[in-house]
Order: C-alpha cells, then structure tokens, then sequence
C-alpha cells in the first residue's frame, strides 16, 4: 500500500491520539485528580487496545 506525500496516516494518527489520552488519564490518576483502580483500568485498557486494533483492521481494507 503505497501513500502519496502529503496524505495523513489514520492508523497512526488514532494509535498516537488514544495513547496520548490513555497517558493523561494515568497522569491525572497519578496526581489524585483521579482514584483509579483496577475495575476501572482493566476495561480502559482493554478499550485502548481494542481502538487500535480497530483501526488497523480498517486501515488494511483501504
């Protein structure tokens, strides 16, 4: 799959974007703005890496 120049890379633009989030919320946990625990974490985590893999499906039919 070749790419012309100029032309953005949605798989990684949403991996970037949703990492990005998921590090801002384990910033806001760390400073107590949040109170995380692991019922919380585990389906956050699980959604992070299911966006990412969403999106590589669907880049791939492209």
């Amino acid at each position: 799959m070749r790419r012309r120049a100029g032309q953005i890379d949605r798989l990684s633009l949403v991996a970037g974007v949703v990492l990005v989030l998921f590090g801002l919320v384990l910033l806001l946990d760390r400073s107590g703005a949040l109170r995380l625990t692991f019922a919380t974490m585990a389906p956050l985590a699980c959604a992070v890496v299911g966006t990412i893999l969403l999106v590589t499906g669907l880049s791939r039919r492209e």
